[in-house]
């Protein structure tokens, strides 16, 4: 009986020698043949590169590029002509400064402005919307700071 297991054992070891030389002759086949294959692509990468390279160029020269960057430069050309158009259409009348004759006194809205803002700066007054409103009579020009007054945010004119 020993015989047969012998047998059987010798037979396995047979078919697993020549299994691991089978798998270790793929290998090295399919890593050869992985070698091959890279070095063909590396081989092959700078005419692959200068065709790539070509072809864009040709694409850049092509007609419809040609057409488009005319027709851009047509469409900046008109669109400056119509501005050059619009704009001498345009009338620019700008008032320069307007100026309140009081009796005894004349002051400027710059200047009535500017004084509004030193106060409201000497006061520590701060806010987003600033009317103003003068008054002939008392010679004065009263101002409110977000629509809050007060009697001190006055500014006598007759200082100006």
């Amino acid at each position: 009986m020993r015989k047969k297991s012998t047998t059987r054992t010798n037979a396995a070891k047979t078919t697993a020698a020549k299994t691991t030389a089978t798998i270790k002759e793929a290998t090295t086949k399919a890593t050869e043949l992985a070698k091959e294959t890279v070095e063909k692509a590396i081989d092959k990468a700078p005419e692959v590169i200068e065709e790539a390279k070509a072809t864009a160029a040709d694409i850049a020269k092509s007609p419809v590029i040609e057409e488009a960057k005319a027709t851009v430069e047509e469409a900046k050309a008109a669109v400056k002509k119509t501005v050059k158009e619009v704009a001498q259409k345009i009338e620019t009348t700008r008032i320069a400064e307007t100026t309140i004759e009081l009796p005894g006194c004349a002051v400027t809205m710059t200047a009535i402005e500017e004084a509004v803002k030193k106060d409201m700066e000497a006061k520590e007054i701060s806010g987003k919307e600033i009317n103003v409103y003068i008054n002939i009579d008392q010679k004065a020009a009263y101002y409110t700071v977000d629509g809050e007054g007060a009697d001190n945010y006055r500014i006598d004119l007759t200082c100006l």
